[in-house]
């Protein structure tokens, strides 16, 4: 065999054997379809380091195992990948754009909390209590020594906040939204809220629920977090004051 055609076999050899260890590379790794069973890619997704690992999951998590062809994927969202490879990449890009779309809305609630600032500082809003209570209690029907309704053991919530007037001038009307969301951001509670009549440094307590709605499991939850677990959102929409001037929200 001559010199030059030994040396087209090795190299050949050593070009297979390349082709051989790229496709073996986790890298080359194929998605699998089930996400809800990865035993077969663990080995693959051992041999990632823990960035690279995290990526994959989370792409897949995402993607919950959809392949999409580039012409028919979100071009936003495209679930695209089909090894471990692309879908470092796309997570990647995923996560780059996440991180500037997050920024772009932290900026506008920040600039509409310094709008909302002078109507916070007018009409203050706390969280007094969350409880649950029969429909009887929760539309404050006393018991007049009757006959009891039986109790069922079903229970409504009922939320209570207290209003508390600042501005050191009487309000004759005011409005707003409150959200309470726990430590995880979930709203939890929603309310819209509207007073009469509130004298300066005055306060009101005013009950939030339905009684003719049954609390569901994350409600009767709800009922039992920690209270400094709790964060309250709460946006004024309007205040009125006695001398007919006002505070209004930002659009």
């Amino acid at each position: 065999m001559r010199f030059t055609t030994q040396a087209l076999i090795v190299a050949a050899a050593l070009a297979a054997l390349g082709i051989y260890g790229a496709v073996r590379q986790p890298y080359g790794t194929l998605l699998p379809m089930d996400v809800g069973d990865l035993s077969e890619v663990q080995p693959q997704l051992d041999r990632l380091d823990e960035d690279e690992r995290a990526l994959v999951l989370g792409y897949l998590k995402r993607s919950n195992g959809d392949v999409l062809p580039p012409a028919m994927a979100d071009p936003d969202y495209p679930f695209t990948a089909r090894t471990f490879g692309e879908a470092i990449e796309l997570q990647k890009r995923y996560l780059r754009e996440q991180a500037e779309r997050d920024a772009a809305v932290a900026q506008r609630q920040a600039e509409r909390d310094r709008l909302l600032e002078p109507l916070r500082e007018a009409l203050a809003l706390g969280l007094l209590r969350r409880e649950l209570l029969t429909s009887d209690e929760a539309l404050g029907i006393a018991d007049t020594g009757g006959a009891k309704r039986a109790d069922d053991g079903t229970r409504v919530l009922v939320v209570t906040y207290r209003l508390s007037n600042r501005s050191g001038r009487d309000i004759v009307s005011a409005k707003g939204s409150v959200d309470v969301r726990d430590a995880d951001g979930r709203r939890r509670a929603h309310c819209w809220l509207e007073q009469d009549a509130l004298e300066a440094f005055a306060s009101a307590d005013l009950r939030c629920g339905n009684a003719m709605r049954t609390a569901d499991p994350d409600e009767r939850a709800f009922a039992e977090l920690a209270a400094d677990s709790l964060r309250l959102d709460w946006e004024p929409a309007e205040i009125v004051f006695a001398d007919g001037s006002r505070l209004t929200a930002p659009r």
